[in-house]
Formats: structure tokens, C-alpha cells, sequence
């Protein structure tokens, strides 16, 4: 329900709590609809906390610690100083906003002909991740996979079907 008040512009999709289950980070609103609609203005961002069969449970502001009110456009995870992971929400005409995820991660970065990642995680859970790393003409994150500490083995494939096997 809290992910239909208003338009969505921009997704993350990553596992940011460790269990292993991807999870969605969320910004929207648009200010610029005819005068005689209104503005697209409920939404302050959103987790969708993923249960790893499909389903999602939305997150409080003070759950996740996400607030992104305004005219948002777009999100990006980038690498920052000492491997952090960050997450940066734009808007039209405003400022950006600068998360930073609480929790270590290892990071591997994406080679230019690697397709996806199968990540293993210490209690069996296996993720797939697809590399969408120089797919789109608009803003796009970094090019890099984050490995939390529960992480044990993740096997990157390119498009020549080759396979590196990254332990940890």
C-alpha cells in the first residue's frame, strides 16, 4: 500500500539488511503535473524489506532510516571513501541526498563483459544478480556488487560464458 501513494521514479535493488532476501529502496513524487491534477507529493521514499519468496514488507521512516521527501528523480549506489556503500537521491531543482548503509561490506567490481553473479551466502541462500552496469543513457550506479560479512562465495559469469569465483 505505502509503495502506491504516489508516482515512483527510482529503484535499488540490493539485499541491504544481510539475511540474504533483496530488498527495494524506493523514491518518487512529480511536481510537475497540470495545474488543474496537483502535485504527485505523498511519498518520502520507502524499503520494501523482501522476504525471499516474492513478497515485501514496507519499512517506517524510523525502520529504515529513509527520508527523501521532494521531486525525486533518480537513485544511484555508489563505492565511497573505505568500500561504504551509498545510496544518492536526486531531485529536480533541489539538493541530493547521501545515505550511507551501516553494515561492512567487501565489494567486487564488475568487469566490462561479465553478465551476472551468483552470490552464496553461509546459510545457503543463493542470489542472482544481473550486471546492468552501461545499459541506460541515464543516471546509473557504480559498477560493483557488495558482499556483506555473511557472504561466503560469489561466482561472476561473462558473455563469453567463463566463470571467476571470487571466496571469502
Amino acid at each position: 500500500m505505502q509503495a502506491q501513494i504516489s508516482v515512483l521514479n527510482s529503484m535499488v535493488v540490493d539485499d541491504f539488511d544481510g539475511d540474504g532476501n533483496l530488498d527495494v529502496l524506493i523514491s518518487g513524487n512529480d511536481f510537475g503535473t497540470e495545474v488543474s491534477v496537483g502535485r504527485n507529493d505523498a511519498f518520502n521514499g520507502l524499503i520494501l524489506k523482501g522476504d525471499g519468496k516474492g513478497g515485501f514488507v514496507s519499512k517506517t521512516i524510523l525502520e529504515s532510516g529513509i527520508f527523501i521527501p521532494g521531486n525525486n528523480k533518480a537513485l544511484i549506489k555508489l563505492r565511497g571513501r573505505n568500500d561504504k556503500y551509498l545510496v544518492v537521491a536526486s531531485q529536480y531543482r533541489g539538493p541530493l541526498s547521501i545515505f550511507e548503509l551501516k553494515r561492512n561490506f567487501k565489494t567486487i567490481e564488475w568487469q566490462p563483459d561479465d553478465l551476472y553473479a551468483e552470490i552464496r551466502y553461509g546459510n545457503g541462500v543463493i542470489q542472482k544478480h544481473e550486471n546492468y552496469t552501461g545499459s541506460s543513457y541515464l543516471s546509473q550506479s557504480s559498477g560493483f556488487l557488495a558482499a556483506g560479512d555473511d557472504v561466503v562465495e560469489v561466482s561472476i559469469t561473462n558473455n563469453k560464458n567463463q566463470t571467476r569465483v571470487v571466496k571469502f
